[in-house]
């Protein structure tokens, strides 16, 4: 079954689009909260998990993002192997898709890729290891320079 690039750089624009729609959700019920502090008074857990939301919900749609990018390398790896059922993992995806005997993409391009992969790492996985920060805007910018750089289709 072919795959055109351009579907999935448009899957991971969606992902970010529901980013920012559930930021601005959630920062209109944080201002609504504050301005009427009774709100929320009939769940005696609703603000805390709202401090909770806003505080992850950033890492939440990095982890989605890097889902979408995930998917679109493992349909390609899948496809250039000839195994529909081939399991790689992500970082594996990345050295060996973006590597000489792959596409050869540049290895800064690559590296920001993987640091991407540490950061859902971190967020999915509770890592032991913080990667530093990263916003979605650069994580999505990153993870779509790598997509931009696989054929149109396969």
């Amino acid at each position: 079954m072919p795959y055109r690039r351009f579907d999935w750089h448009e899957h991971i624009r969606e992902v970010w689009g529901e980013y920012w729609s559930a930021r601005e959700a959630v920062d209109r019920l944080r201002a609504a909260v504050a301005a009427k502090p009774d709100l929320l008074d009939k769940d005696s857990l609703a603000r805390k998990h709202l401090r909770d939301a806003h505080r992850n919900l950033e890492g939440t749609y990095i982890v989605r993002l890097f889902a979408a990018f995930e998917a679109a390398l493992r349909s390609y790896d899948r496809v250039v192997h000839g195994d529909a059922t081939r399991q790689t993992d992500a970082a594996t995806m990345i050295a060996q898709i973006g590597g000489k005997r792959g596409r050869g993409i540049q290895s800064g391009i690559r590296q920001e890729a993987q640091e991407v992969r540490l950061v859902r790492n971190f967020r999915a996985h509770e890592s032991d290891e913080d990667p530093g920060p990263l916003d979605i805007d650069e994580a999505r910018r990153r993870l779509q320079k790598f997509l931009s750089e696989l054929p149109e289709e396969w």
